[in-house]
């Protein structure tokens, strides 16, 4: 009888899981529902912001492609997206709609599907709360159907993401019996056979549960294997060509052509990079980057054409660059197929890896529009992060950028970097911002977002920030530490909140240079920082297709995301002028001195930022004096 020498017992928590799966499922489990939550609590739902297409309305890939990867194990699966759901009844106008709709569509597929498991993902921590709804739900249907979750947010939402990931989405929600740890292809379907004894408890990784209310996790990580990582979704019945019709796929949506069917596509997982406000490296492994195969990539690009008429994608890739000729071969390959998508980068690209010649190919293959992650101008800032690029490579990308005009480029930076003395960091001073806004003026990027460091569950800066005091553990994982900034966030709600009466309005940026601000000083600072990077160079512009560019732009920040913004409409009038749009200016000019003068917000910025001065000039502009 041979002998396997290799083999392992399994571990304690091996065993506990193992008898615990057995437990909740004594028959095994054949039927997975894959579900996708609304992704607005209906506590900070805006039927305003949904009217607009403004939330987000992704296809769910990764839960595609987990359905792929358990149809291979001879598993039937499929998916509900109460995310789509909801946004399409709102907009179809069908009777009245109401939020908890998503209560009788889950219940009516779990009458037909009869699932033994539903998997949950969680992307962002702003889900959490319809994520521990969702899974309330399911139990309250039926107690004996298995919950699981999975994604970024349930990873990471943890004190210690090193050894007890998931710790705190268990603790918070007992509805949720297990939770799938990090990228999940390999290891859930996996967990499938153990369910139903096909694989022994040794061959258990990635998960991690509560055993009489202590948590037990398994943290090995199973070994990627290429023909899953090349696994294309299978989205089932889900209508994925109506997705970007009811909602926005990517940052850049503006700029797509009228009925453009928009998808997503994955090249790389991973990021080589060590950001120590991200995710990403605790979810792949720490400078981890696993490959897709170039053909395969191009094989699921025509797909999502011919099976969905997909004509743009957008890029889920944190680190899309990775590998010089291997990404010309994908940018060559699209272009040689003449596959006629069109395709941005939302998510950012590193600097220090763009090229000239990754550049040239990426135009080429129909690239309309990149976000390079910048964060800070400061190189004490950008060494705290750390930052893969420094910046000598910025102010390189913004010139290999400027060949290509037909490009739309983003920068997108950060303000806010607390103190950490147990880093010897002193905290992002005044002039470390005033070195943001001067970098991102020498790389004269088209456009630049501003984003008040974002704490999110798992990340080192985040858990200094626990342990000062600056955030609750459970404001942490419900998403209720809202965006500062942003067309939904706290800056959009101060504006319209302090349209009667304005809260004093101060220029930190004008104060000592070595001074730390405070954290509430931060929407002050970003809107001077938005100006600064945004608006100012307005005044020169003279390529008329970045004119065009920024139309658009503009017409979907004053029309759809911004209304009633004074500023944004002063400058909307510039832009008309440049134009040669006498009539459109002096309209959009109105609109800005009718909002300055009417509501109390702008009331307070305009003289105190000389934006009234600058509107008289304009206006002797329009008139031709």
């Amino acid at each position: 009888m041979a002998i396997n020498l290799l083999a392992r017992p399994p571990s304690e928590s091996q065993i506990l899981i193992a008898e615990k799966i057995k437990k909740k499922l004594p028959n095994g489990c054949r039927k997975i529902l894959l579900v996708m939550p609304p992704n607005v609590p209906e506590e900070d739902w805006d039927p305003e912001v949904a009217g607009n297409n403004r939330y987000p309305v992704y296809d769910p890939y990764g839960l595609g492609v987990l359905a792929a990867c358990a149809d291979l194990r001879s598993y039937e699966t499929n998916i509900i997206d109460l995310n789509f759901m909801l946004q399409d009844n709102f907009k179809s106008g069908r009777g009245n709609f109401q939020y908890e709709y998503w209560k009788k569509w889950l219940k009516q597929k779990m009458e037909e599907f009869k699932p033994d498991m539903v998997g949950i993902t969680c992307m962002f921590t702003i889900y959490h709360r319809s994520m521990v709804r969702v899974a309330e739900f399911v139990k309250e249907y039926n107690s004996n159907i298995v919950v699981i979750a999975g994604g970024v947010h349930t990873t990471m939402a943890s004190t210690d993401v090193i050894s007890a990931p998931g710790q705190l989405v268990l603790e918070d929600c007992k509805a949720i019996d297990f939770v799938g740890l990090y990228e999940c292809e390999n290891s859930f379907p996996d967990f499938l056979d153990i369910a139903n004894g096909k694989l022994n408890p040794e061959s258990m990784t990635q998960i991690a549960t509560l055993i009489n209310d202590q948590y037990t996790g398994i943290l090995k990580r199973a070994e990627p294997k290429q023909e899953i990582l090349n696994i294309a979704p299978n989205y089932h019945n889900l209508p994925i060509e109506r997705y970007s019709s009811i909602g926005r796929i990517g940052t850049f949506y503006w700029l797509f052509k009228p009925a453009t069917r928009a998808g997503t596509i994955r090249f790389n997982y991973g990021c080589r990079a060590h950001c120590r406000f991200c995710s990403v490296e605790k979810i792949t492994g720490k400078g981890i980057v696993l490959k897709r195969d170039v053909d395969v990539v191009l094989d699921q690009l025509e797909r999502l054409k011919d099976m969905y008429g997909i004509s743009h994608v957008m890029f889920l890739d944190d680190d899309i660059f990775n590998g010089e000729e291997r990404t010309v071969a994908l940018f060559e390959g699209w272009a040689k197929r003449k596959l006629n998508i069109t395709w941005d980068a939302s998510n950012g690209v590193i600097a220090s890896a763009l090229t000239p010649e990754i550049a040239h190919a990426a135009s080429e293959s129909g690239c309309i529009a990149l976000s390079f992650g910048i964060e800070s101008g400061n190189p004490e800032v950008l060494r705290n992060i750390p930052k893969p690029s420094g910046v000598k490579h910025y102010l390189r990308a913004g010139e290999i950028m400027k060949k290509h005009p037909e490009i739309f480029t983003k920068g997108l930076l950060m303000v806010g970097f607390p103190p950490e003395p147990e880093r010897n960091f002193p905290g992002e001073s005044i002039g470390m911002i005033w070195d943001t806004i001067n970098l991102a003026k020498q790389m004269d990027l088209d456009w630049y977002t501003i984003s008040p460091l974002n704490l999110i569950p798992g990340v080192e800066i985040t858990n200094h920030a626990i342990v000062r005091g600056e955030i609750t553990k459970q404001g942490l994982i419900d998403g209720s530490e809202r965006p500062i900034v942003n067309s939904t966030g706290q800056q959009a709600l101060r504006a319209r909140r302090e349209k009667e009466s304005a809260l004093p309005f101060v220029d930190h940026l004008a104060g000592d240079p070595n001074g730390i601000p405070a954290r509430e000083d931060l929407i002050d600072i970003w809107f001077v920082m938005d100006y600064k990077v945004n608006y100012e160079k307005m005044w020169h512009l003279e390529n008329p297709l970045k004119i065009e560019m920024l139309h658009k732009l503009f017409v979907n920040m004053c029309d759809k995301t911004h209304k009633e913004n004074a500023l944004g409409n002063l400058y909307f009038a510039l832009l008309e002028h440049e134009r040669n749009d006498r009539t459109q200016a002096s309209y959009r000019l109105n609109l800005a001195e009718e909002f300055a003068r009417d509501n109390d917000y702008w009331r307070v910025r305009f003289p105190k930022m000389g934006f009234d001065k600058l509107a008289a000039d304009l206006r002797q502009m329009i008139n031709g004096a």
